[in-house]
């Protein structure tokens, strides 16, 4: 939180919500004895969900700085009329944006227009981690390609800590899996 630019007391305060935090592991309905947590916050902690974003807003920020040409561009119009191509392509009344990312409750989603810029993105990403002292899980992390229509699919080889990530043709966000959904 520091890199951030949080105040020093706020950091304290959020700090003493988590010191002396002990966990124990249940194991075949045995518990463990308790030991101390070093690192994460509380499960079920009201803050866990600010300071992800905060984590990940300073950790995005710090990657993607200086990096405007691996962002997909965005136009749009502010009056509502989205689906009107023809309007789309008007001279006036057009806003245009990029974006690059997407964050959802404790996940982040990467999105880029070619496989050359999502490597370029990757390494970046892999790079900010590191300097904030995080890993990459690779295993629950994955590479979603969507051709153009009528383009054929290419698997694309993408790494994240040195290890190629996942190719999947569709993603599922948490419970999309579940079957009580």
């Amino acid at each position: 939180m520091k890199k951030f630019g949080c105040p020093g007391k706020y950091i304290s305060t959020v700090g003493q919500f988590h010191d002396g935090m002990l966990a124990r592991v249940l194991d075949d309905g045995d518990f463990s004895d308790a030991f101390p947590v070093t690192n994460g916050v509380k499960q079920s902690c009201v803050l866990a969900p600010m300071l992800f974003s905060m984590m990940f807003s300073a950790m995005l920020s710090d990657a993607f700085c200086d990096d405007e040409e691996t962002s997909i561009k965005v136009r749009y119009r502010p009056d509502g009329r989205l689906f009107n191509l023809r309007r789309l392509q008007a001279k006036t009344k057009v806003e245009k944006d990029s974006v690059r990312d997407f964050l959802f409750a404790d996940d982040c989603a990467l999105s880029t227009a070619t496989e050359a810029q999502m490597k370029q993105i990757m390494n970046r990403f892999s790079t900010a981690w590191r300097y904030f002292g995080l890993t990459i899980n690779t295993k629950n992390s994955e590479v979603l390609h969507q051709p153009a229509p009528q383009k054929t699919y290419v698997e694309p080889t993408i790494n994240a800590e040195e290890q190629i990530m996942k190719a999947d043709e569709k993603f599922a966000y948490l419970a999309a899996h579940s079957p009580d959904l």
